[in-house]
């Protein structure tokens, strides 16, 4: 009995690392198209992009696609994943304050879903099937 329920553990374990791993790889997905349709419309969303941290909206939309494709690459791979979920939460999160007082709560709503996934990588880390396993080699229970 205790054999069948350790290995009913394993793949109850295993089920969920290909879980994470899935949405990983969705949500990196998302965020790579997401900012390859900002590139192309460029010129039409540019007059429109608010200056957060910069003078110059130009200057802060190329800052923060630049990071959104590091962090989407980094949560793809596995790699620093809680670091990159926790400032790409932080960015949806401070993004909510700028979409809703404008444009109402449901154009705010893609930020809390993200936001939600974001802060779930950052409680339960990449799984066995990330970098960061592979390279410092965190113990997986078997």
């Amino acid at each position: 009995m205790t054999r069948k329920h350790t290995t009913s553990a394993i793949t109850s374990r295993r089920n969920s690392d290909i879980a994470n791993l899935y949405l990983r790889l969705f949500i990196g997905g998302v965020v790579l198209l997401h900012n390859i349709g900002k590139m192309q419309t460029y010129n039409e969303i540019i007059d429109t992009f608010p200056s957060l941290l910069f003078d110059s909206p130009t200057l802060t939309f190329a800052v923060f696609t630049i990071a959104e494709v590091a962090f989407a690459m980094m949560i793809m791979c596995g790699l620093w994943i809680r670091f990159a979920s926790f400032l790409m939460a932080l960015g949806m999160f401070l993004s909510i304050f700028v979409v809703v007082p404008t444009s109402g709560m449901t154009a705010g709503t893609l930020q809390f879903i993200y936001m939600g996934i974001y802060i779930f990588f950052v409680i339960a880390g990449g799984g066995r099937y990330a970098l960061d396993t592979v390279l410092w080699g965190r113990k997986v229970v078997e």
